[in-house]
Order: structure tokens, then C-alpha cells, then sequence
């Protein structure tokens, strides 16, 4: 995997983020703006990937009802799906939350989920970041970065 990220910019959601330059890009399928895979290796393994989302929101909503519903609907679908840190942060000026979660995949293991969320007027937006369990140490720096760089329509 290259460690070189490049700004990726959605033509018609219009938010940016840092992503590896050598990974796949797919806009726009099954409810996500945006799906980035890392290339497939010769051993079978989980691909580390980054998926953001864009959700419609309304005027009222608050950025930690909607974090945690969010976080609820995650525990209906994942298996075995277990908290391991919530956190506030900043993303840019915005305040965002963080939520770093493990569950059971079916066919490789351990997979921990990292996901920022956001709200930017009257959008939330959903950084998720999947690496097999025994690979999130090493691309924490990774996660971290795409997150950190994600900046909302203006």
C-alpha cells in the first residue's frame, strides 16, 4: 500500500479527503457517496477501506443523538459488534464524534470499524474506516489522516 494520500474531491457531494493514491474508487453505490478499497494482495485477507456517507439531516438534529443512533443501528447489524472508545474531537473547526468499534466478519476475522461523524448545516457526514483487527494498529496513522482531512461542502 502506498503511503502517499492525494486530495479526493466527490464531483456532486463536493466534500474532500486525503485517500491513498493507489486505492480503488466507486461513487455513489448502495447509499454511499463514496466506497475506497485497498488494492487486493495475493493472500486472502480484509481489505482496509473508507466509506463516507451523506445523510439529509434537517435543521434540528444534534450531532450526538444522531452519532448514537447511528451507533445503535451498527449494533443491530454487525455481528458480535463491541465498543472499545467514544470520543469528541475536531474535524477542521467542525466538533465530531468518534467511535471505534470491533465485530466478527464471516470469512476473515476481527475486523475493527472506525467512524468520525459530523454535521456541516444541515448534513451529517459518516467517515467509516475498516481494517482487519490485527492491521488497525499499523493503520491507525491512515484512518486518522483520511478523517482528519475530510472537509464538508462549503
Amino acid at each position: 500500500m502506498s503511503d502517499e494520500l492525494e486530495t479526493y474531491r466527490h464531483p456532486s457531494a463536493g466534500f474532500e479527503l486525503p485517500l491513498p493514491r493507489d486505492w480503488e474508487q466507486s461513487e455513489n453505490i448502495h447509499g454511499c457517496a463514496l466506497v475506497s478499497i485497498e488494492p487486493p494482495r495475493e493472500d486472502p485477507h480484509f481489505r482496509p477501506n473508507v466509506v463516507v456517507t451523506v445523510e439529509a439531516l434537517g435543521a434540528d438534529v444534534e450531532l450526538e443523538s444522531w452519532a448514537e443512533s447511528s451507533l445503535d443501528a451498527l449494533r443491530e447489524s454487525l455481528d458480535r459488534l463491541r465498543v472499545i472508545d467514544l470520543d469528541s474531537v475536531d474535524i477542521g473547526d467542525l466538533p465530531a464524534r468518534r467511535a471505534l468499534t470491533h465485530y466478527l466478519h464471516d470469512r476473515f476475522g476481527g475486523v475493527n470499524l472506525e467512524q468520525w461523524s459530523l454535521v456541516h448545516g444541515e448534513l451529517g457526514y459518516v467517515v467509516s474506516c475498516s481494517t482487519g483487527a490485527l492491521e488497525y494498529d499499523d493503520l491507525w496513522w491512515l484512518t486518522n489522516a483520511v478523517a482528519e482531512g475530510l472537509r464538508p461542502r462549503t
